[in-house]
């Protein structure tokens, strides 16, 4: 049985010094896409696309848990005095 991060299709196209990468997993259709420099490696073009479809894919997992639990612990930005702008 298939699992993610088995199959992963890669497309990329050089724009100059730069690679454009496109990646998708073909067990789910999950695509991400990242830059490189265009003097990359096949071999590493593969290990960065399944890197970042794993992060994409926890993020992706954790969204729900960690945005209700990050929503409730901001506060207010910090005010300069007049109420314009940030202090820094």
């Amino acid at each position: 049985m298939s699992r993610p991060g088995d199959e992963i299709l890669i497309e990329w196209v050089q724009y100059g010094q730069a690679l454009e990468v496109r990646a998708i997993d073909a067990f789910d259709g999950l695509e991400v896409s990242f830059a490189a420099p265009s003097s990359t490696t096949e071999v590493e073009i593969k290990r960065l696309a399944g890197a970042k479809l794993a992060y994409v894919r926890r993020k992706q997992l954790g969204s729900d848990s960690e945005r209700t639990a990050s929503s409730k612990k901001k506060k207010p930005p910090k005010r300069g005095p007049g109420g314009r702008g940030v202090i820094v």
